[in-house]
């Protein structure tokens, strides 16, 4: 959802988004496990909350795939790190976003990401070696400690100039109400 307000506002500011690797529940084991079980250990198991989100996707033009599953997300951080240093992160970004939220695929099963990998062009083996190395998961355990202790709490947190902090998917003009207040200027063509 996020990551198409965030293509919006790069489409209508003269901005540079860095895309951080983040990993939110570093303790979902493996194999991932039940989001009613995440929801109620934080206080949101309810249809309301459901609701709202199905709402907020669709304000973006998403429509949520019903994925009653938290895939451990730390391999599909490292493929989009590894995309990211063959110059595909934003294609491979986006592939994942569509994979989890609207089609409810597994974004932990190396074989989906494998199939991703491969669809935008990049070698799954020379990836299965990197995981292999642990090269990515090193950056990524790195990446998250240091967002942990700058106190992000959900993803996205997005940084604005490294002056205001913006916790979790919000609608589009909060957005553009910071950029506007931090002075970007808007693209004449946006």
């Amino acid at each position: 959802m996020v990551t198409r307000r965030v293509a919006q506002f790069e489409r209508e500011f003269d901005v540079a988004v860095s895309w951080w690797p983040y990993e939110l529940h570093p303790e979902t084991p493996p194999e991932g496990r039940s989001v009613d079980d995440l929801l109620r250990r934080s206080g949101r198991a309810n249809d309301a909350y459901r609701e709202n989100l199905k709402a907020y996707a669709a304000e973006a033009g998403i429509t949520l795939a019903s994925n009653r599953w938290l895939s451990n997300s730390h391999r599909a951080l490292e493929l989009a790190e590894f995309a990211r240093d063959r110059g595909k992160f934003d294609q491979v970004h986006m592939a994942l976003f569509v994979a989890y939220f609207e089609q409810a695929r597994d974004i932990g099963d190396i074989d989906v990401l494998m199939e991703i990998a491969a669809e935008h062009s990049l070698d799954p083996d020379e990836f299965g070696i990197e995981i292999l190395n642990g090269r990515y998961a090193a950056l990524i355990d790195r990446t998250t400690a240091i967002a942990r202790e700058r106190g992000f709490t959900s993803t996205p947190t997005m940084i604005f100039d490294d002056q205001v902090m913006i916790p979790g998917a919000q609608d589009y003009n909060v957005y553009e109400s910071v950029l506007g207040r931090l002075g970007a200027r808007r693209r004449e063509d946006g």
